[in-house]
Order: structure tokens, then sequence, then C-alpha cells
């Protein structure tokens, strides 16, 4: 009896771990089949372009306005096939057009054929776009409001008269320099090399025909470039881009120019979607993006913005424009979506108002985009992915609590360093209220909002920007001013350039002679390699003759081989010179009977010929040169 039960008990234990199993098992797949039911699923909610332009409800639209999309993934053809677009004109209707990808692979963009029409609402369907179940983009549907009295720009003209009295030579000895190169005086020289070269373009101030240059001068202010850009009225900011290449804004056809080390233009830049590009900046991005900057001036009823505001007012806005390798326009911010007519320090009573005046635009450590407003005084940080406003230091709209020093105003050129601070050219002043002006670097906090001023540099005795100026900090820790157009009003200095050591010990100083300005100057390292060949000149006197030879634009020369003989095919060396300035001269008298024929030869600092100047007679008559 007593085993028969031992049994049962057993058998009893098995059925009941037998059941108890099954239902661990069932319990567990309803706590799987729970959770996945609990669990989000993956989305259906279709999604929102990373960017688009023009942005819905947006007036003041360009009539040569295209329609861009980015969605954020990588696209191919197939996509961009995929993605179409309906736009309707309520004037010029239904707008046929090419759609394009992008040389980014991520913006697809619609150019219409024809133009819209000036004041009519346009409305814009794109359809949607499905790359895969995580990127489905819903369609677009939305309106715009096209300008109605655009005035977008216009190439430079000037209608001023040469001055009655020319401007002093800056080299009335050379031989091979222009003479109308605008004279300047270098007060003070560093010690040491210095970092790179001088980047400069001074212009005569109101007669922009006379005397515009760009130049490239050495550590002592020697010229090592010029180039005349008289015909182009003037020329501003000419610098070295980050990828080596040279660029200046030309005054005449509202172009940047690009040009290689052998001084040849490689590339132009103009601004798209029916703009002119303003002078203030260009910025090549490295990807090979650019990006620019256009006024936008527009008719505004302003009675609606302001108490006795102009119903016909016209009031200039602020376009910022990036540009692929192929030069589309993949992205654009206007002032208009961004920007309060309040937020201006300029008079919103007058009848041409400008609202913004950006002056400069620099690419921020985090890749986005960094705006000086001048007449905001402001520094806006721009997402240059969506176009949305990131944060805005100074002005009416400041969003940072200021630590040490005081606001800046009417600003130029704001940079970011490696290091995340931001420097300014703080002009401070207005032509009516005279300030000093100063170069400043901000320590930023992002996530607290609060500028902290680290470092600031005055001139003294002070100087006036009274437009205009830069303030570059060199790899060295040195920083390199331009002052813009300085003041002349009584108390201030006429400085154009001052670089300064981390200590503000005064390096370098230059001055042109008034009223000669530059908008930008700038230190970079340099290597020209021009096509043409070296220069040579003569002047004969009673005592013998002066040869002047240089080699315009060419850094590697460290000295000259002085040919001369009575054969323009048998020349032998008469002296080697060093080279000290653009131009060096040899002083030649006795010399042979019927030696008249001369040629230089550049020498690098190894001894190498690096090239030759064409021959010369010093006696046409005597010593003919074959046609």
């Amino acid at each position: 009896m007593e085993t028969i039960h031992v049994r049962l008990r057993i058998y009893g234990y098995k059925t009941i771990m037998k059941k108890l199993n099954c239902l661990a098992i069932l319990f567990g797949l309803i706590f799987v089949l729970s959770l996945a039911a609990c669990s989000p699923s993956v989305s259906t909610k279709p999604l929102a372009p990373q960017y688009y332009s023009p942005l819905q409800n947006a007036e003041y639209v360009s009539t040569g306005a295209t329609i861009a999309v980015r969605y954020g993934p990588t696209l191919n053809d197939q996509n961009r096939a995929e993605v179409k677009f309906s736009v309707q004109g309520a004037k010029s209707g239904a707008h046929a057009g090419q759609t394009i990808l992008a040389d980014d692979h991520k913006t697809v963009i619609f150019k219409p054929s024809q133009p819209f029409t000036p004041g009519e609402q346009v409305k814009i369907d794109v359809s949607g776009l499905s790359l895969d179940p995580q990127h489905n983009y819903g369609p677009l549907s939305y309106s715009v409001t096209i300008a109605t009295n655009q005035k977008p720009g216009s190439p430079g003209s000037s209608n001023s008269a040469p001055p009655a009295n020319p401007p002093k030579s800056a080299f009335p000895n050379f031989l091979t320099l222009p003479q109308d190169i605008p004279h300047y005086t270098v007060s003070k020289t560093s010690p040491d090399r210095g970092e790179g070269y001088i980047f400069v373009a001074p212009f005569y101030w109101t007669k922009s025909t006379v005397g515009s240059y760009l130049l490239i001068l050495n550590n002592q202010g020697q010229i090592v470039y010029y180039q005349s850009v008289a015909n182009d009225l003037s020329a501003f900011d000419f610098k070295v881009q980050p990828n080596g290449l040279l660029s200046y804004f030309s005054q005449k056809d509202s172009t940047y120019y690009v040009m290689d080390s052998h001084y040849q233009v490689v590339n132009t830049y103009k601004a798209g979607n029916g703009y002119v590009a303003d002078l203030h900046d260009l910025q090549i991005l490295p990807n090979g993006d650019a990006l620019l900057m256009a006024y936008d001036a527009e008719t505004v009823d302003m009675s609606k913005v302001v108490t006795d505001g102009k119903k016909d007012a016209t009031v200039t806005g602020l376009i910022i424009q990036e540009l692929d390798p192929s030069k589309n326009v993949i992205f654009e911010w206007r002032s208009w979506d961004h920007f309060s007519f309040t937020d201006s320090t300029s008079s919103l009573t007058d009848q041409n108002i400008d609202l913004v005046h950006g002056n400069a635009l620099a690419l921020a450590n985090d890749g986005n985009l960094l705006l000086s407003s001048r007449n905001q005084s402001e520094i806006t940080k721009i997402n240059l992915q969506t176009g949305a406003v990131m944060w805005r230091l100074g002005g009416k709209a400041n969003q940072f609590k200021l630590i040490n020093g005081i606001p800046f105003a009417y600003q130029h050129d704001v940079r970011q360093l490696p290091n995340g601070d931001i420097t300014v050219f703080d002009n401070h002043g207005t032509q009516q209220d005279p300030a000093p002006s100063h170069g400043i670097e901000y320590k930023i906090d992002e996530t607290n909002k609060t500028a902290t001023q680290v470092w600031q540099y005055t001139h003294n005795p002070p100087v006036f920007a009274t437009f205009m100026g830069d303030t570059q900090r060199l790899s060295d820790g040195n920083t390199f001013l331009d002052w813009g157009a300085p003041s002349t009003a009584d108390g201030y200095a006429f400085i154009n350039m001052t670089e300064v050591s981390p200590d503000n010990q005064t390096l370098f100083e230059l001055a042109f002679d008034q009223p000669y300005v530059s908008y930008r100057a700038f230190r970079f390292p340099w290597q020209g390699f021009p096509n043409t060949l070296p220069a040579l000149a003569f002047k004969a006197d009673a005592n013998g003759i002066t040869l002047g030879y240089s080699w315009n634009g060419a850094t590697e020369v460290a000295a000259y081989q002085v040919l001369g003989g009575n054969s323009p095919q048998e020349l032998s060396q008469i002296e080697m010179k060093d080279k000290t300035d653009f131009e060096t001269q040899s002083h030649l008298s006795n010399l042979p009977s019927g030696e008249c024929y001369f040629q230089v030869a550049a020498l690098d600092k190894d001894g190498k010929q690096l090239a030759r100047s064409e021959v010369i007679s010093t006696d046409p008559v005597t010593c003919p040169l074959a046609p």
C-alpha cells in the first residue's frame, strides 16, 4: 500500500510539472505578444523634408525663383524622377521646367522655364517620396507671393570724374610698376617674418576708377603682386580661399572671380534665382560649395508696419545662397522669412530702408553658418541644413548675456576660431556719432547663452572705421586688423592696417594716403607662379643707363642674373643682384661700344633659373630688335 502511494505521488508530481511547463510557455508567448503589441511599430506617418524653398506663405519671392526640396538621405536619379512638381501661377499659369538632382545628391530642384509674374500668387505642389519604410516623405502643397516691384541690385556703375589732383605714386622711381598704385606708408614692421603675405584691394573713396588695385604685400610692405581693377570700378574681399585659390569681387559686373597660383581666372560666381551678388563675402566651403549674399530691395507699404511709415518705401532685405559646383542654388535663406522689421536699427519711416545689411558669412565649426548684420548689430547662427535660426547675439533680439565688455554695434566680419570663440570687428560708431572701433573675441556658451569677452584691441590713438573692416586671428596668435574706411574726424587716426601680438603689441602698421581705403585686408600663406615673363625696362641719363626688372606675382625669386651683349643671341653675364624689393635695379655705365641688348633671368634661392625676360634694346636705331 505504501509503495502504491509513493508512485502516485511521483506520478502526480510529474504531471503537475508538465502542466506548469505548458503554462510557462503559454504565459511566455502571451508576454512576448503583449510586448509586441505595446512596442512602437514603424511609423506610417509621412516625414517632412529637411528643407524646402521658398517657404510656405513666403512674400517678396523672386520672379526668377527655383523650388528646392532636400529630404536628407542620399538620392539617385530614379528618386529624382519620382519627385513631381506642379507649379501654378495665378497670372502666369502652369509652369513647365526642369527637375534636377543637385551635386549633393540630396536636394531636388525644379527650375521653371519662364519667370513668374510680379505680384502673383503661386501654388506649389510637390509629390511625396518613399525611399523605404523608415523614409517615407509626404507631399507638399502651399502658396507663395511673388515680389511686386523687385529691385534685386544691379552691376556697379560710377559717374564720378577723376580727381582734380592725381594721387601720389607709391613708387615714382620704379620702371616696371604702374604709377597710379596708391602711395602708402609702412610705419611699423616686425623683425620676424610674419605669417604669409598681406592681401588688400585699395580704392579711392568715392572715385573708385582711380588707383583701384589688387595688391599682395610682403612683411615689409613691399609689393609682391599688383593687378589693376580700375576698369572694374573697384574690387572687394581679395583673399585666399580654404582651397588655396584667390578670389575677389568685381564691382563692374557683380561677379566673384577665382584665380589660381598663376593668377589666371579659373572660376566665377554670380547669385542665382534672379538676384545679383553682393560684394561683402564669398566663402568657398570644404565640399566645393560656395556661400554668397545678395541684397533684395522691395517696395513695401511701411504704413502698415510703423506710424508715419511710407506707403511706397524701398526696403532692402538680405538673401543668402549656397551654390553647388554646378552653380545650382541648393540653399536659400531670406531675411524676410526670419527677421522682423523692428529688429533693424535703421529708421523705419525713411523712404529708403536698409533693414539688415549683411556683411559677413562664416562657416561655424559645427558646419552651420554665422551671419553678421550691420544694421541689426547682430550675429546670427543659422542651421545650414534646415535654414532655422539657432541663436541671435547682439541687437534688439539678443538672446545672450554679455559678460565683460560692452555690446558691439554696426559690426563687420565675424569668424569662429578653432577653440570655438568668435572674433568680431566692432565698428561701434556712426558718421553722426563717431566712436573708437575694436577687434573683439568672445567665448560663446551656446547652451547657457553667455558671451564672455576674452580679448579686445583698440588702437591708440583711436581709429573709427566708418564702414567696412575686419579682424583676422592668425595661427601664430597674432591678430591682423583692417580699419576699413577710417574717419578723418578730430581725434581719430587714419590707419588702414594693423597687426598686433597676443599681448596687443603693434607688429605691423600701414596707412594709404587719404582718401584711399580698403574693404578688408588679410594675411595668408601664398606661393605665386605667374605665367608671364619677368619684366625689364630701362632709363638712360648722362651717366649711363638704369635697368629695372621685376616679376609680378612670383614669390620664389631670390636673385636676378643680368645679361648684356651686342647681339640678342650672344648675351653674357654682367652682374648678379639679390632681389630686395618688387623691382631690382642695375646702374650701368662705361659699357663697351655696341653693348645695347639686355635680358634678365630670375633665379630661386638655390640658383636655379626660373624664367627669362624678353631681350630689350636700349638703342632701337643702332640695335634693332627683330620683329
